[in-house]
């Protein structure tokens, strides 16, 4: 059938001019010269995207599935026209067969003519035409160069697909590389960007996964990483990626190779570096892009370069993310120091309105565990005990369920005696002996450091009592250290909450420390001034006491001396006269009898005077034993139940059951004696005598307390801090020595006599005396006075 030149030419037009895909086309046109050019086949092959290579693309044989041909530019008839763009016909029957061709003569058998023409336009070579005939065939110039416009025509059509096709790339390329802008540049947080480059950048490669990843450079520890899709955990890019050399531009080059994994699958993966400011480094890795059959294809060239774009934008994106998250942990660290400046400013400020042990300790538990405040769960003071070499725990706290609603400082002041906050963490307090050997506590008093313990179950300097009371995984212990020595250590955890210590938390631990450390140590100087200044006063009394004494002892014993003997004599002369002179005798006898009496009165109260002289004056202690205070008091009421009688004065008794006493019996029997008689003076008119015995709790000790309260009136308040004073009295008769008498007695017996005077009621006088066991006083056996209380 003869070549129909204006019919195969117009067939030509109306193919490349329709609608139909690229493919379609190219099948369309080979089918179209077969059956024009009646040969038995026509191929096409179509050069590589690196135009090293020519692939077999169309085959006129629809209906039979098309082989996998290829030829490398020169090689065989087909590389031959290739290279040098001119047409090749080789007649079999002519020349040997090339072993290059071989695999176009298993296509058709028997060929007899192979011609090859060359598909290009002025510029560029698209591909080759083979035509495949079972005869001889010649080609008439009419065809050869109606071939040669078909191959034109084709080349230019392939140049338009590759142009449209380009463009749709490139199309999507912008529109990806939009997409990751607008993701990108919609959001400074750092996990969230992470996750749109890799999401993004794994859809745009239709690859099964992604992963990015910044690591440090110097610690060589993953900063932050992302992932979407399947990553292979056997396929290593990240460390053969840093492993590769840089360019010579500084950069690290971007890798795609294929690896095998333990189970024989082969999978491919691109590395993309980010380049990265500073001591971080990142990579954007794909693996595994999907082909059309589902199957795992490399990357390539053009993947790459597309890869690099989107990196090049990411990097900056995440370099802004990355300052940002640096500034984020930055202002958040510098609110979480203004703020601890601020907690410690409150805490210094209200640990200086107190000097008491007991409260600035609760202070501080409290600065520690308050959500306000330290915001620990719990928080354990031990303090050192000097005298037995302990660590001896003082003082816990464990976080109140919620917030106080108080100020800071109103918060830590408020109800500062709750006996629940000085009870310790387990069902005794606990001690840790100040040995090297004994454990953290032990060695951060010892050594004066701090230490942070993550794993206190399996340390071996956390002692058994520790791990047990404590039952916590993660603590720190900070000494209290002031002038150069430890004086306690802090103990803190986040047992409940589980929240992660830092070095952060040791070093505000440590500022906290050092003010806790002082305010302790101050509380503690205090004590021992406030202990030596009441030593001082104590003893500056009895200094003046003891030289007043010595004074009033040296001039009592001369008066003693001095008038002892004549009151002899008139006492005994003129109870002899009393005795004769008789009633119903002469006046004279009458009178002389007035003024004998007189001298007898004057003469027993001169006696009085000495004998409480000797009484105020004597140093003995008597003999000390355990007495029950209420039947002394009873036997010293006994005494002056007449006169009470006499001036119808009644006595109200309130005794409570105390304890012993270690005392002189003839000496507390004195002083109550004294007491009572100074209330009968005070009520002459009649009254009401209140006796009432209680104990009390002072900070030394346990004592008994006898209230003695009468109804006669009290004293002036200007003379009343003088009754205690020798030779003072508000009576006629008094010799003003009863009082200072019982107040030296108990002074003796380390105890204290205060009044409360009621102007217009009446005057209470407290004696308070050390029960038997809290006594101090050594057991001493001495004579009594020469004068018994029966005398008084």
């Amino acid at each position: 059938m003869p070549l129909n030149r204006l019919t195969f030419l117009t067939n030509l037009i109306d193919l490349f001019t329709s609608t139909v895909s690229y493919e379609e086309r190219l099948a369309n046109f080979v089918y179209l010269v077969a059956r024009n050019f009646n040969v038995d086949q026509v191929l096409f092959f179509g050069l590589d995207k690196n135009r090293s290579r020519l692939f077999l693309n169309a085959d006129s044989r629809k209906s039979v599935l098309r082989p996998r041909l290829e030829f490398a530019l020169g090689e065989g008839i087909v590389g031959q026209t290739a290279q040098q763009r001119t047409p090749l016909i080789l007649q079999m029957s002519q020349l040997p067969v090339q072993p290059e061709n071989q695999p176009l003569l298993a296509l058709v058998p028997n060929v007899q003519t192979l011609a090859c023409f060359p598909v290009a336009d002025d510029n560029f070579l698209y591909g080759v035409l083979l035509f495949i005939s079972r005869v001889s065939r010649e080609f008439l110039p009419v065809e050869k160069e109606t071939i040669l416009i078909a191959c034109r025509m084709l080349a230019g059509n392939i140049r338009q697909a590759l142009l449209h096709e380009e463009a749709k790339k490139r199309i999507a390329e912008l529109a990806v590389l939009y997409e990751i802008a607008k993701a990108t540049g919609a959001t400074r947080e750092l996990p969230v960007l992470l996750e749109q480059v890799v999401s993004i950048s794994a859809k745009v490669l239709n690859a099964r996964g992604a992963s990015l990843r910044i690591v440090d450079e110097v610690s060589q520890q993953i900063h932050v990483s992302s992932e979407y899709g399947i990553v292979p955990r056997d396929v290593p890019p990240v460390g053969t990626l840093f492993c590769e050399k840089p360019l010579l531009t500084g950069e690290l080059p971007s890798i795609t190779s294929e690896l095998t994994n333990s189970q024989g699958e082969k999978h491919y993966f691109a590395g993309i570096p980010l380049n990265l400011k500073g001591h971080l480094k990142g990579m954007l890795c794909l693996y595994d892009k999907m082909g059309a059959n589902h199957s795992f294809q490399q990357f390539d060239q053009e993947n790459i370069q597309l890869l690099q774009t989107l990196a090049g934008m990411a990097t900056s994106s995440i370099e802004n993310a990355l300052a940002f998250q640096q500034i984020e942990a930055l202002a958040a660290k510098n609110a979480r120091m203004v703020n601890i400046l601020t907690v410690l400013h409150d805490i210094s400020a209200v640990l200086m309105t107190t000097i008491e042990m007991d409260k600035i300790l609760t202070i501080l538990v409290r600065a520690l565990t308050f959500k306000n405040a330290m915001d620990y769960d719990r928080a354990i003071i031990f303090l050192v005990d000097k005298r037995r070499q302990l660590l001896v725990e003082s003082r816990h706290a464990y976080q109140p369920s919620a917030a106080s609603t108080l100020p800071l400082r109103q918060a830590l002041l408020a109800d500062l005696g709750n006996p629940e906050e000085a009870t310790p963490v387990g069902p005794h307090p606990i001690e840790v002996p100040l040995r090297p050997d004994q454990g953290i506590l032990a060695q951060s008093v010892l050594f004066r450091k701090p230490f942070h313990i993550m794993r206190a179950d399996q340390h071996p300097q956390v002692n058994q009592q520790i791990r047990e009371q404590l039952s916590g995984q993660e603590f720190i212990a900070v000494p209290l250290l002031a002038k150069e020595e430890a004086t306690g250590v802090i103990v803190i955890d986040n047992h409940f909450t589980q929240r992660p210590l830092d070095e952060e938390d040791m070093h505000f631990l440590t500022m906290f420390a050092n003010q806790a450390a002082l305010a302790i140590e101050n509380s503690r100087l205090v004590e021992t001034i406030e202990a030596s200044s009441k030593e001082l006063t104590l003893i500056r009394e009895r200094m003046l006491e003891s030289d007043r004494l010595a004074a009033m002892s040296s001039m009592a014993e001369g008066l003693a001396h001095e008038i002892r003997n004549p009151l002899v004599s008139i006492g005994g002369f003129a109870r002899r006269i009393s005795k004769q002179v008789k009633a119903g005798e002469e006046l004279k006898w009458h009178e002389l009898k007035k003024y004998v009496d007189v001298i007898v009165d004057e003469v027993g109260r001169l006696e009085k005077i000495l004998r409480q002289m000797f009484d105020y004056t004597g140093d003995s202690l008597g003999y000390f034993r355990e007495h029950e205070i209420n039947g002394l008091v009873e036997d010293a009421l006994t005494l002056i139940h007449r006169d009470l009688e006499k001036y119808n004065i009644q006595v109200v008794k309130e005794y409570a059951d105390l304890p012993p006493v270690y005392c002189d019996e003839r000496q507390i029997k004195l002083v109550f004696y004294n007491i009572f008689q100074n209330a009968q003076q005070a009520m002459e008119n009649g009254g009401t005598l209140t006796i009432r015995t209680f104990p009390l709790e002072k900070k030394d000790g346990l004592y008994a307390a006898i209230a003695v309260s009468d109804t006669g009136g009290g004293i002036a308040p200007e003379l009343v801090y003088n009754i205690f004073n020798p030779f003072f009295t508000t009576k006629e008769q008094g010799t003003g020595l009863g009082l200072s008498i019982a107040q030296r007695i108990v002074s003796r017996h380390y105890g204290d006599i205060e009044i409360n005077n009621e102007l217009g009621k009446g005057i209470t006088f407290t004696v308070t005396l050390p029960i038997a066991k809290y006594c101090l006083l050594p057991l001493k056996n001495s004579t009594s006075g020469t004068t018994s209380l029966e005398e008084v």
